[in-house]
């Protein structure tokens, strides 16, 4: 898939490229819907739509695909690139080194978070509760003599 390099990175190269390609699908979906606010003519290019997709052929579809297309390609050459093809080649071999903790050490680490969550929430509600109460009862009861 990738020509510079094709052996090394290929799982932090898919992962950036197909990524892209997903960002890329929304960008030509999001212009389709933002072309379809503007009077094209509504007649279908081909006639009939699409069979698979039961979809009419129109300008702003077919604008929307060639963007897609374009923005896929791009992403495709970018990771293609040597610096950007180092990058990502150098990135997955320093994720092989990483050490990740196992599932009771997440789960524990977890709970430690959970437990000085509850802990803060608990301490800043009370402060709150009380700082609200002091001024009620003496600053704003003083000024109403």
């Amino acid at each position: 898939m990738f020509k510079y390099r094709p052996d090394e990175g290929v799982y932090a190269r898919g992962t950036a490229f197909w990524s892209l390609a997903c960002l890329a699908f929304l960008a030509g979906r999001r212009f389709f819907f933002w072309l379809q606010r503007w009077d094209f003519p509504r007649k279908d290019l081909l006639g009939d739509p699409i069979p698979i997709l039961a979809f009419p052929l129109t300008p702003g579809f077919l604008m929307g695909a060639l963007l897609f297309g374009v923005l896929t390609w791009a992403s495709w050459r970018l990771l293609n690139a040597q610096k950007i093809g180092d990058l990502m080649v150098e990135t997955e071999l320093e994720m092989k080194k990483v050490t990740w903790p196992s599932l009771e050490d997440s789960r524990k680490s977890s709970l430690v978070v959970i437990f000085c969550v509850l802990i803060m929430v608990v301490f800043l509600a009370a402060a709150d509760f009380s700082l609200q109460w002091f001024f009620f009862h003496f600053v704003y009861r003083q000024g109403s003599r």
